[in-house]
């Protein structure tokens, strides 16, 4: 990634995701995955999540629902020293990733009522990049209380500092 920025990716409600991509913040990667996350009521609580950080799928195991993903996603298995690293009876299928396992992704911008959806998941991420910060929606205003990332912020500091 010499010579290139890193991404703000955004998640969010269509208005505010629509925002930010008006404001020239999408783009695909390589393998054309998008920065951002549109939530609709449709959108699973897995695929939030799955979309926001890294998931376990890995070569032989199914997704979620314990359905076998598209044929169109398999790929075919590495072979290691002593034949196939993923054996040919098992199905090989390329792991997820999420925005916070992406190297191009420097900060994250997620809704707050999403990032409440989702907050183990948000509250276990610990690494200075990629950057998570709660924003507001046009539905939901902003709770400074239930910020985890603001709270985590105020415990490096004395109550004086913040004034």
């Amino acid at each position: 990634m010499a010579g290139r920025g890193k991404l703000i990716a955004v998640m969010g409600d269509e208005d505010t995701v629509t925002g930010f991509l008006l404001g020239g913040i999408g783009e695909l990667d390589k393998h054309r995955r998008p920065n951002f996350l549109v939530v609709e009521k449709e959108t699973s609580l897995a695929e939030i999540e799955e979309t926001f950080r890294f998931s376990g799928l890995v070569p032989g195991v199914f997704g979620g629902s314990g359905a076998p993903r598209d044929p169109e996603e398999r790929v075919p298995p590495r072979w290691g020293a002593h034949g196939p690293v993923c054996p040919l009876i098992l199905p090989c299928f390329p792991a997820r990733r999420g925005f916070l396992a992406r190297e191009d992704v420097g900060m994250i911008l997620i809704s707050q009522a999403l990032a409440e959806q989702i907050r183990p998941a948000v509250a276990a991420h610990a690494r200075a990049l990629p950057a998570v910060l709660e924003i507001p929606s046009k539905d939901h205003p902003y709770d400074p209380a239930r910020d985890s990332v603001l709270r985590r912020a105020r415990g490096l500091f004395a109550p004086d500092e913040l004034r």
